[in-house]
């Protein structure tokens, strides 16, 4: 069954807002059954938006829009979705007084009287309940096709979605499953990945597709089956297959994040880590501590941007005069001295070229990564894509987490 999606905001065409919502519904749907044909960005526009929106309802048993439920002038997917359906809208008197309520809990005996037009409906909608704002959504209905109305925050989205939407969607949708599953992968470029996968490729079911990410290459499995069970025996052996073929370069599956998965190593081990940076800026330790509880197992790091900050870190002089700051020996000094500095179990050192010039000789997107443990340091180089200096960074930190996720694999 297909589904397409429309975001709404002219913030979005003009690159001011990033559009989420569409991918975090588009990566959702298939597992209700849905399949998403196309995805669409439209600005405030109402009859732009209405144009839009009756081409994907007239195709499509269901249609997901996401933003213009606020009350100002310019959010107007109500008035698309009356004006598709050839309906009305009218102040329905329950949404009016759990808006009242609203305000009134916020401290506001009056609500505003723009705030009314989110107390809409018409008689081929009901409202689907906001448990953080304003704006309840819409569940529009007619002719046996559904337009399903969502708010333009993510926060609001995600729980509208999840307690209300999505049993809804279990409801209509049956006899038809789609499993899906990322297999995330790091040091092998697209073109590689996909040459590597040529056995699986050209499938229409399951289907196997590769791209591009910030941490590495994904490669997405969708299977399609009458039931769970027979999606499964279809999707199960592509995975394994998969995983075989791309070895030690599969870092994660599906929602796992490295650093996650290295979080909860290190807390179980009762082990502690220490990083020292250059080329990725901090970039490491931010990601780190974007884990709750990670000040359960990180002490803290060091940004050594220069070579006079390595040295009075830690890092021997001679080092870098004999090799230069962008080098194994370096990288491995790093990590010993953000162990040793911060008294951790652990320590990580990232030194390279993030680019767009050359250094010292190396050329772009040269990395060193060191792990120090109490048993020594070592580091390894990598090479990433070099016309792009936010890739090379953010590749660094997927690269060193998983360096690091390897050491404590090893013991």
């Amino acid at each position: 069954m297909y589904a397409e999606i429309i975001a709404s905001g002219t913030e979005l065409l003009m690159g001011e807002t990033q559009d989420t919502n569409s991918s975090y519904l588009g990566s959702r749907l298939p597992a209700l059954g849905l399949e998403v044909r196309q995805i669409t960005l439209v600005g405030d526009h109402l009859e732009r938006y209405a144009e839009v929106l009756e081409r994907s309802w007239r195709r499509n048993p269901f249609t997901f829009t996401t933003g213009g439920l606020g009350p100002t002038v310019d959010d107007v997917t109500r008035e698309a979705i009356a004006q598709v359906m050839g309906e009305q809208v009218q102040v329905d008197e329950e949404q009016r007084q759990v808006l009242l309520r609203l305000f009134r809990s916020r401290g506001q005996q009056d609500m505003p009287a723009r705030n009314i037009k989110q107390a809409w409906l018409i008689p081929s909608a009901r409202a689907i309940p906001n448990g953080v704002g304003t704006a309840p959504g819409w569940w529009a209905e007619k002719e046996g096709r559904v337009i399903v109305a969502l708010p333009g925050p993510p926060r609001e989205l995600s729980l509208m979605w999840d307690g209300h939407v999505v049993p809804q969607i279990k409801e209509r949708v049956k006899g038809s499953v789609v499993l899906t599953r990322t297999i995330k992968t790091i040091g092998l470029g697209e073109a590689l990945v996909d040459e590597m996968a040529t056995e699986v490729l050209g499938v229409a079911n399951p289907y196997v597709g590769t791209y591009a990410k910030p941490d590495g290459i994904y490669l997405r499995v969708i299977a399609r089956g009458g039931t769970e069970a027979e999606a499964r025996r279809l999707l199960d052996p592509v995975d394994h297959k998969l995983r075989a073929i791309f070895g030690k370069n599969v870092w994660g599956v599906d929602d796992e994040s490295v650093e996650e998965t290295v979080g909860a190593m290190l807390r179980g081990r009762g082990l502690t880590l220490a990083t020292m940076e250059s080329c990725t800026g901090g970039m490491l330790a931010s990601t780190i501590t974007d884990v709750p509880g990670s000040s359960g197992y990180f002490r803290g790091g060091v940004i050594s941007y220069t070579n006079e900050l390595k040295i009075a870190s830690g890092v021997p002089a001679h080092l870098i005069e004999a090799h230069g700051a962008v080098s194994e020996q370096v990288a491995s000094a790093m990590a010993q001295a953000a162990r040793a500095r911060l008294g951790a179990d652990l320590g990580v050192g990232v030194t390279g070229v993030a680019g767009p010039e050359a250094l010292e000789g190396k050329p772009p997107g040269t990395v060193y990564i060191g792990i120090a443990d109490a048993r020594g340091a070592k580091a390894t180089a990598y090479r990433f894509p070099a016309n792009n200096r936010t890739l090379v960074k953010r590749r660094a930190v997927t690269s060193a987490l998983i360096a690091l996720r390897a050491s404590l694999l090893e013991g």
